[in-house]
C-alpha cells in the first residue's frame, strides 16, 4: 500500500492513538508479550503509515523503535513500535513497572521518503533543513536514520551528519557516491 502524503489527525484521533499505544505498553508490563487492542474505527488511524515511537523516562531517552515503510495501518505500526521501544530496544533493558510513572512518549509519523541527490557530504549538510528534515543514509552495508527531533540535541548540520555516520557505524571521514540519501518530515503526536 502506498504511503499517504500526510494523514490528517483530529484531536480525537491523536487521543485514540495515544490510548492504544499506552494499552500495549501497560499490557506488556502486566502480562508480558505483545497484546494488541482492537482496531480503531478512525479512517485516519487505519491509513497505512510509517512511524517511530520514542520513549523518555524523566526526560532521558528510554527507547526508540520504528519503521520507514508504510505497510501497515498507522495504529498497528504505532502499537508494534511502542512495544518494541519499551521491551526490545537493544540499547536498554526491558521496561520495568516502576518506570511507568516517569514515562512519556512521542509518535513520529513519517512523510514519504524523498530521495536526495548525493553530491557529497558538504552539499548534504548545506541542503538539510534543521528542525524539519529527518535523514536516512544507506550504503548497502550500513544504514542509519535520525528523526527531525534529533536536531534539538544536534542543531548544527555538521554535527547532525557526523552523529548519524557514527550511529551507522561509518568512520567520520567516510563518504562514497554510492550512499543513498532520503529525507522526510514528521508529524509528532506527543503524550
Amino acid at each position: 500500500m502506498p504511503a499517504s502524503p500526510s494523514i490528517e489527525l483530529t484531536a480525537s484521533d491523536k487521543a485514540c492513538l495515544l490510548d492504544l499505544v499506552w494499552q500495549v505498553i501497560d499490557a506488556g508490563l502486566t502480562q508480558g508479550g505483545l497484546t494488541l487492542p482492537e482496531a480503531p474505527e478512525s479512517e485516519a488511524l487505519l491509513t497505512p503509515a510509517a512511524c517511530f515511537v520514542t520513549l523518555h523516562s524523566s526526560g532521558e531517552l528510554r527507547g526508540c523503535i520504528g519503521r520507514v515503510d508504510a505497510c501497515e495501518p498507522l495504529w498497528l505500526c504505532a502499537c508494534e513500535n511502542a512495544y518494541g521501544a519499551a521491551f526490545k530496544d537493544r540499547r536498554f533493558a526491558p521496561l520495568r513497572s516502576e518506570e511507568r510513572e516517569s514515562l512519556t512518549l512521542d509518535i513520529s509519523i513519517l512523510s514519504p521518503l524523498t530521495p536526495m541527490v548525493n553530491q557529497g557530504e558538504a552539499a548534504l549538510r548545506s541542503s538539510l533543513r534543521p528542525n524539519i528534515d529527518g535523514l536516512l543514509m544507506d550504503d548497502g552495508h550500513h544504514r542509519a536514520l535520525f528523526l527531525p527531533s534529533v536536531w534539538q540535541s544536534l542543531p548544527d548540520p555538521k554535527d547532525f551528519v557526523a552523529a548519524l555516520k557514527q550511529k551507522g557505524g561509518w568512520p567520520q571521514d567516510y563518504w562514497r557516491d554510492t550512499i543513498t540519501l532520503q529525507r522526510f518530515t514528521t508529524q509528532v503526536v506527543k503524550d
